[in-house]
């Protein structure tokens, strides 16, 4: 692992040794690893932060996995760092993807878009393996938004939906840096992942973006190139809050929902509309009994812009916390734990179904004649 950056080593005053059964001046190392500094190569640091932030005892199954599918033998006394260190002498890119995986159970704003045709449905192995085409097209679209050269996708199936991770760059920077005891700047590209999940189960696409431009973008080249058509997907409202004031407490209700320990309302933020833009938010560890000892309950006549509810899983210590946006907006944390939230929120109706928006257009319709 150490041979590539000799150089390096022995301008820091450690000498690596040739033969495989010299012993290694391990204080000495770890003094030079421990502090890296602007002479220290990029590549390595690069590897020394993917082998220290995968190679932890929680993922050591997961890594044991991979290690056995990229035929790496081990022994009985392996650690999760032994095991993160020679994946990635084999197959560094093995464990830039278990990095990625990490990095997009973290994300947790969304956009949503139906599918116009919704029993359209598209299998998950129908979808198109060679994503070069798509590549080269949000490449011209990221040139011409000035964020530079090059555009990496990397797909990723899960149970019911597909995940891709959109790399790319970001416009320029330059900042205050120090080069020993000088004062300078550093001009560099930002490089940015963005996230398009396809949901083959309620056929709908979900991306999260940097900006609401990008996220147009990707509706349209993910619609062309992936689903046949840029109309694939449309934006359409997906969420409702007003079970919150038809139901009441009821709408918290998730003891029908298989993985769900309790759900809590912690937030809820209101419209009152009219000239001044009236917002009122009310928050509290449990907002429907807080309501309750001032004797208010949900507003009737407000609309429901917002809520955020803690929601526990049969399995995890800490409950999630889900925020929710009337229109089409979403925020928890995504993964296949994702699904059971997905299936609550349509359990109790804050997930608009075709019905519901039909018999929407229909109540506005009767109530303009």
């Amino acid at each position: 692992m150490l041979e590539p950056f000799r150089m390096f080593l022995e301008m820091k005053g450690f000498d690596l040794p040739s033969g495989a059964n010299q012993e290694i001046d391990a204080t000495t190392l770890g003094g030079i690893l421990a502090q890296p500094d602007e002479d220290m190569p990029g590549d390595l640091v690069e590897a020394l932060h993917l082998i220290g932030s995968i190679g932890s005892d929680e993922r050591f199954d997961e890594l044991l996995d991979l290690a056995g599918s990229n035929q790496i033998e081990t022994d009985g006394e392996v650690t999760a760092l032994d095991l993160a260190t020679q994946i990635w002498l084999k197959n560094p890119e093995a464990l830039e993807r278990k990095e990625h995986e990490e990095f997009f159970q973290k994300r947790k704003s969304f956009e949503s878009f139906r599918a116009a045709a919704p029993d359209d449905v598209m299998a998950v192995d129908d979808l198109p393996a060679d994503l070069s085409q798509l590549e080269a097209s949000l490449d011209a679209y990221f040139q011409a938004k000035k964020r530079g050269v090059g555009c990496r996708i990397m797909r990723k199936d899960s149970v019911g939906e597909v995940r891709f991770l959109v790399e790319h760059g970001q416009p320029c920077k330059r900042e205050p840096s120090r080069k020993g005891p000088r004062s300078t700047s550093t001009f560099f590209r930002p490089e940015k992942t963005d996230v398009v999940i396809y949901d083959a189960i309620h056929n709908e696409l979900r991306i999260n973006a940097s900006t609401f431009a990008d996220v147009r973008e990707y509706r349209v080249q993910f619609g062309r190139h992936v689903f046949g058509g840029e109309d694939k997907f449309v934006f359409a409202e997906k969420y409702t809050l007003d079970p919150l004031k038809e139901d009441g407490r009821a709408a918290l209700n998730c003891r029908d929902i298989a993985g769900l320990d309790t759900v809590k309302l912690r937030e809820i933020e209101y419209s009152w509309g009219g000239a001044f833009e009236h917002f009122e938010v009310h928050r509290a560890e449990s907002l429907f009994h807080a309501l309750a000892l001032i004797q208010r309950t949900i507003e009737a006549e407000a609309q429901i812009r917002k809520a955020v509810f803690k929601i526990k899983l049969d399995d995890e210590k800490k409950p999630r916390t889900v925020t929710i946006k009337a229109g089409n907006k979403s925020g928890y944390n995504r993964g296949e734990e994702a699904m059971v939230i997905e299936d609550w929120l349509r359990a109790r109706g804050f997930v608009i179904t075709e019905e519901g928006a039909a018999d929407a257009q229909a109540d506005a319709a009767l109530a303009g004649d």
